[in-house]
């Protein structure tokens, strides 16, 4: 048969037949191969040479998602602290401190004096500093700074 007689349907029955594919599977194979059936049956026998490859892509947003947890729990563990001098004003922790921020922004006239403040803070020396307290998310022999230059 020529390739016009084939049907994409007929195309999905072979891949599905000859490589034990689903609908789906069988599908994204083909258009990777453009619709170029032999072509597609190759590119899966080079893929695993019987084995089924996996065309779900649902695996890849695991690392994005791991990503989202790691930065959350370390924004967890994180202080914000108001300091002059070396000596803290003010210290609380990162989500009640975003919490605070977002309260204040919502309210025009807290906002305004909110602006002003930080102003006020910026000019007379008060500096605003953000620490994790977990130590484990840093190994502190990775880089030795007074040897590795």
């Amino acid at each position: 048969m020529t390739d016009a007689v084939w049907t994409e349907l007929e195309k999905l029955d072979v891949l599905r037949e000859r490589m034990s594919l689903g609908y789906e599977e069988a599908r994204k194979a083909l258009d990777f191969a453009d619709g170029d059936l032999v072509k597609a049956l190759a590119d899966l026998e080079e893929a695993g040479e019987g084995v089924r490859p996996d065309f779900s892509f649902l695996h890849q947003g695991n690392g994005l998602w791991d990503n989202v947890k790691s930065t959350m729990r370390t924004f967890g563990h994180s202080t914000i602290s108001v300091k002059r001098n070396d000596t803290t004003i003010v210290s609380l922790s990162a989500p009640l401190g975003l919490a605070l921020a977002y309260t204040i922004w919502r309210k025009p006239g807290l906002r305004l004096l909110g602006l002003v403040g930080a102003v006020g803070a910026a000019l007379n020396n008060f500096e605003l500093e953000v620490a994790t307290k977990d130590d484990t998310l840093y190994d502190d022999h990775a880089y030795n700074f007074s040897t590795d230059k």
